[in-house]
């Protein structure tokens, strides 16, 4: 597993939202509706010097809000990276992402799971790092990152 560690200010992200208490599978719903939706959402998109979109990503907070990890439920944003000031679309959610230091770790949907509890149960505390919220998922050309937050800026 590919590992380094990034910091990143706040950021915002508007996509489609969804709920682990959508059931099953909520999270492919998610992004089937805002792949099938996307032209409402482009022209939104940050880009960065070569004109790309400068992120997809799959965020994710705790019920409340507040970004901590999944419990028993959680939130999920299937969206792309936008200016603080864009303005999400009816149908559409808009959240701003809280400034961490991340521990990001390169996968694919196949090592997801392995990845992420190789990297809590062992890579952080390994490290002397913890767990300080929500993992966020991001989508650079054909990768897949974990952004594991282990310090809130």
């Amino acid at each position: 597993m590919k590992m380094e560690r990034c910091t990143k200010p706040a950021f915002v992200v508007i996509g489609k939202e969804g709920s682990t208490l959508d059931g099953p599978g909520f999270i492919q719903k998610l992004w089937a509706d805002a792949n099938a939706h996307f032209s409402e959402v482009q022209p939104l998109a940050k880009r960065d010097e070569g004109g790309n979109l400068a992120g997809i990503w799959g965020a994710m907070s705790d019920a409340g809000r507040r970004f901590f990890p999944w419990e028993s439920d959680g939130l999920y944003l299937a969206g792309l990276e936008v200016d603080l000031d864009a303005a999400a679309p009816s149908g559409w959610s808009k959240w701003v992402l809280p400034a961490f230091r991340y521990l990001t770790v390169e996968c694919t949907p196949q090592t997801y799971g392995p990845a992420l509890q190789q990297t809590i149960l062992h890579e952080l505390p390994d490290r002397g790092l913890e767990l300080v919220a929500a993992v966020q998922e991001f989508y650079p050309g054909d990768k897949m990152l974990l952004y594991v937050p282990v310090q809130k800026l």
